[in-house]
């Protein structure tokens, strides 16, 4: 028996087909504070007396208010700030957000429950209702159990509770699974032995306090046997060791949209490095931004695929950037370059394309005498360095031989579908 004895929960809630667990749950919970002396009803005090996160108890919080079951008043006090206090309803009345109150003799955080007659009502264990460990659907739960169990020749049964509750099958299986891993319920089942039978009757016990010492499930077997699952404390434990297993694999899965840097061989970053004079790079933008540089140009000497605007570029057209890559051009390019890396999903491949234009840009100018843009490769042969009149002419071509093709293969699949064929022919019959 709870020492701090009983709280009556009106049934007119448990009832309400329309009212989710958790708000039913709240309600019970409030229920079981109104009356205390020197009690102000706050979220952060719910918080304190359930195992719900924040966003459910203002979920819980906004569907009472919007069920009527609630009724939320505020007023100015003498500080010149807002007194807020509240009404529990036994009945639901009319949805009300907020009610502004001049006229107020109430201390902030009152709340007084509202009842028009003392009857139908269920007395709920106080100690559950206030058990910080107990979710706001458990504590529903329990308090719609326990009213149920006192009707005269009730059979208990899962779909006739979930009738009461607005939650879809899988959500309740879920939340009545919760239940008995509470260690508030424990069910028993027996054979019924009749072939047209479902193979299974059960039978409930709702426990006054929490029992976690003894399986939530016995099997009695035809022959006599009698059989049951871990024990509560063992399934739980189980979970932990198994999200402390799974929470390794699902960091390396949340790591792998991270861009990371190459593994790169020994002989090969120390040519890269004695090139770009990495140390010098090191005391002047830190490690992390060299150490990518390095990955990137890398990337651009030994990667079999790289693409550069679009283009791929292959490996024997990339030599003349490659040498003309060092200290002086990659201290240019950065001082001339704004770099966000919070915003670039990967580093190393923005890297590569951009210090791979910047090069080729430096490339032409050096062969022009003046400004001309870079261009990537125009075929997988060679990089052709134009003008930037050949360049636009050649942008152009490209891009009306790519409009040109398209519009065939729209042409091709248009006279490949039959419901267009039959549209195109009535509307020649109507001409």
């Amino acid at each position: 028996m709870a020492s701090s004895g009983f709280t009556s929960i009106y049934n007119d809630i448990l009832r309400d087909p329309t009212v989710s667990l958790s708000a039913k749950g709240l309600y019970t919970l409030v229920k079981s504070f109104t009356g205390l002396e020197n009690f102000d009803l706050t979220k952060r005090r719910i918080k304190y007396a359930c195992s719900d996160s924040t966003y459910k108890i203002n979920e819980a919080w906004k569907e009472l208010k919007k069920s009527g079951y609630l009724q939320h008043f505020y007023s100015p006090d003498e500080n010149g700030s807002f007194c807020h206090y509240y009404n529990l309803m036994q009945h639901a009345g009319e949805p009300m957000e907020y009610i502004y109150s001049p006229d107020n003799a109430r201390p902030n955080g009152d709340c007084v429950c509202v009842v028009e007659s003392q009857s139908d009502y269920t007395n709920v264990s106080t100690d559950i209702l206030r058990d910080r460990n107990i979710s706001l659907a458990c504590k529903a739960l329990f308090a719609l159990v326990s009213y149920l169990t006192k009707i005269p020749g009730f059979v208990l049964r899962l779909e006739g509770v979930r009738s009461l509750c607005v939650e879809k099958q899988k959500h309740f299986q879920t939340l009545w699974k919760n239940f008995k891993l509470s260690g508030l319920l424990k069910q028993h089942r027996y054979p019924t032995g009749g072939d047209n039978d479902s193979g299974w009757s059960y039978d409930y016990d709702l426990c006054e306090t929490p029992d976690l010492e003894t399986p939530y499930l016995i099997n009695y077997h035809a022959n006599g046997e009698v059989s049951s699952i871990s024990l509560i404390k063992d399934v739980l434990n189980k979970l932990k060791r198994v999200t402390k297993k799974c929470l390794p694999k699902l960091q390396r899965k949340l790591d792998q949209g991270k861009d990371k840097l190459p593994f790169i061989r020994r002989k090969h970053r120390k040519k890269i490095e004695a090139q770009i004079n990495a140390g010098e790079l090191r005391k002047q933008y830190g490690a992390e931004l060299t150490d990518t540089l390095v990955a990137a140009i890398f990337n651009i000497s030994r990667a079999d695929q790289l693409t550069v605007q679009g283009v791929p570029i292959p490996i024997e057209s990339r030599s003349e950037v490659l040498h003309s890559i060092s200290q002086e051009t990659l201290t240019r390019f950065l001082e001339s370059t704004k770099i966000d890396f919070h915003k670039i999903k990967s580093p190393v491949k923005y890297l590569q394309s951009a210090i791979y234009t910047y090069h080729q840009k430096l490339l032409l100018e050096n062969r022009s005498g003046g400004y001309a843009e870079p261009t990537p490769a125009a075929n997988a042969d060679s990089v052709d360095y134009l003008s930037p009149e050949c360049q636009n002419s050649r942008f152009t071509e490209f891009w009306e031989e790519r409009f040109r093709t398209r519009r065939e293969e729209v042409r091709k699949r248009m006279e490949q579908d039959e419901d267009w064929q039959q549209y195109l022919k009535q509307i020649s019959t109507d001409d």
